[in-house]
């Protein structure tokens, strides 16, 4: 079975799938297509990396063509969406522990199977006061999430490793924790709306205002009121947020930043209220 056919029958088996679709060549338009929007490629990039014409890639993002994407370049593009998605999700942070590396190259090489296995015996044996505890966690989440995506044990180590954090000290510690916050929110983005998102959201959200108690860094706080106001979190969370950070920093030093930043354009409305506003 070719790749895209087997993603066209995961689909056709979806209960609640977030689209339908009449046919495979419809579905494989939309997932080439997606593809692109995803990391940003124009027709032309794509084009380059699958050694196709840019004719060709116009055509496999056609739904009216009634010519299936060819075996050999499906596989293509399952091997440019894996290492688009590696570029993008997986950071080699040093010093790197052996363990880390190995889970690396495992992914580089395409053994999922392996990587899922390694990751799964190391998060059984090593202990979670392990300095390196929430960096296991998170490279347990990325493996299973390029095997499986948004699946149920992806999702369980991503908010693991959101539990995880805060609990270590030093340079290393923030720069785990930067990697983990960066990543996870950067895919939340791309999450479509659903009760899934909403959760991960919150928890992200937690796991930034537990930084801030550690450290007293204001920039956690700032970190905490875009995942709310970027995300499906309640106007309320917005407010509160805006109302401590006015606390911390002065409401006048926070609105200049929110007008500033379109990150936080949904929570300018704030400052209307009476509380804020002055």
């Amino acid at each position: 079975m070719s790749f895209l056919q087997e993603q066209w029958k995961n689909q056709s088996r979806q209960l609640n799938p977030l689209r339908r679709y009449s046919n495979q060549r419809e579905f494989e338009a939309d997932w080439v297509s997606n593809l692109r929007r995803r990391h940003g490629l124009s027709q032309e990039a794509l084009a380059v990396m699958a050694g196709v014409s840019v004719t060709t890639v116009q055509n496999w993002e056609n739904p009216q063509s009634h010519k299936h994407i060819a075996a050999h370049n499906q596989n293509r593009l399952r091997d440019i969406e894996r290492e688009l998605w590696i570029k993008a999700h997986v950071t080699v942070l040093e010093p790197c522990p052996p363990y880390i590396r190995a889970l690396h190259d495992l992914l580089a090489a395409n053994r999922d199977d392996s990587a899922r296995g390694l990751a799964d015996y190391l998060t059984m044996t090593m202990p979670p006061e392990d300095p390196e505890w929430p960096r296991l966690l998170h490279w347990a989440g990325l493996v299973h999430d390029i095997a499986d995506p948004g699946s149920a044990k992806a999702r369980d180590y991503q908010r693991s490793a959101l539990a995880a954090v805060g609990r270590q000290g030093g340079a290393l510690a923030a720069a785990i924790e930067n990697e983990i916050l960066g990543s996870q929110f950067e895919d939340l983005l791309k999450q479509p709306d659903s009760p899934q998102r909403r959760e991960h959201a919150a928890h992200l959200l937690a796991a930034c205002e537990r930084l801030y108690e550690r450290d007293r860094q204001p920039a956690y706080k700032w970190n905490a009121l875009e995942v709310a106001c970027r995300t499906s979190l309640s106007s309320a969370e917005q407010y509160r947020l805006l109302a401590e950070l006015s606390a911390l920093l002065g409401a006048e030093t926070v609105r200049r930043k929110v007008f500033a930043d379109d990150a936080y354009d949904v929570a300018r409305a704030a400052f209307a209220e009476p509380a804020l506003a002055h």
